[in-house]
């Protein structure tokens, strides 16, 4: 079982995550793009010497031109990561959208959704030491150093899931 698996996930979540859009279209955590004609994920809104950077995690290379980056122990995410730099003004509808819900009344970050359903997940802001110990307990989470814990829960583990967009461009 890949690295950072719980018990929860099952071998097929780990099959078809390439992207941050969960099995019934709707998208995750991430921020997102329009170029020519094609909605992708952006590395980030940020425009760097008047580019934004497309990326692709996982699938086929999507052109000659993309550049590929490997990361072996990556959550929820596959290890390929492919990226191209555009002109910023070819991407149109430029927003972010954050994902999140409460795991036992704590609040988590929707990182990914494996085909078997389970949610990659991980706390956010201050989550009291004993909270963090019982996720790693009871859905086999990892630790990140002592700032927060990630792991995949089973969906009916989750509550009042909520899913903002915001705005960056038209």
């Amino acid at each position: 079982m890949p690295w950072g698996a719980s018990p929860h996930a099952k071998e097929d979540d780990w099959i078809g995550i390439q992207d941050m859009w969960r099995n019934d279209g709707s998208k995750l955590s991430g921020t997102y793009g329009t170029w020519h004609g094609r909605e992708w994920e952006l590395w980030s809104s940020a425009i760097d010497r008047g580019n934004l950077t497309l990326v692709q995690d996982g699938g086929e290379q999507p052109g000659p031109d993309w550049k590929r980056l490997d990361y072996p122990n990556r959550f929820a995410r596959t290890a390929v990561r492919f990226y191209k730099d555009v002109e910023a003004a070819s991407v149109s509808d430029v927003h972010s959208v954050r994902a999140t819900a409460r795991l036992d009344g704590v609040l988590v970050e929707l990182l990914a959704e494996g085909d078997a359903g389970s949610m990659a997940v991980q706390t956010l802001g201050q989550v009291p030491p004993n909270f963090m110990d019982r996720f790693v307990d009871e859905f086999g989470f990892e630790r990140y150093e002592n700032a927060f814990v990630f792991g995949w829960v089973p969906p009916q583990a989750l509550a009042d899931i909520s899913i903002e967009r915001t705005e960056i461009s038209e």
